[in-house]
């Protein structure tokens, strides 16, 4: 285990297309927003343990030209996701109910951690 965080995700918040630092990822929805807050992703978007980083494949994601899927979980479902290689995002939430979401991050080899820009990004300063 490499981390554990809350996500909130009050209206109008957004989680921007990204891929993950970590080997894979648990989340457990713990509230749903009243709509949006929609994980999109795609799979397979680059092969980062072969050195490619997909770069084309982004353009087209952010151009709307690449199809994307979405999956749909309501609270308390379990997601097992890896997100290092798979480029995916979290739309705007809408309305009075603030998404709120744990995720257990899990990295295969030690020492992984996240850049200063990750770590500012996520919890507003870094160590």
């Amino acid at each position: 285990l490499s981390s554990i965080n809350v996500h909130f995700a009050p209206h109008g918040r957004e989680l921007g297309w990204h891929f993950d630092n970590s080997s894979f990822a648990v989340t457990l929805l713990l509230q749903a927003p009243l709509a949006g807050g929609i994980f999109e992703y795609v799979p397979a978007a680059r092969a980062s343990g072969r050195g490619e980083q997909g770069y084309e494949t982004v353009d087209a994601v952010l151009d709307g030209i690449h199809p994307v899927e979405t999956l749909t979980f309501a609270p308390g479902d379990l997601v097992l996701f890896r997100g290092r290689d798979a480029l995916h995002r979290v739309t705007p939430t809408i309305g009075d109910v603030t998404r709120l979401l744990v995720v257990f991050a899990f990295n295969d080899e030690p020492g992984v951690r996240l850049s200063d820009s990750a770590l500012a990004t996520f919890y507003g300063r870094h160590a």
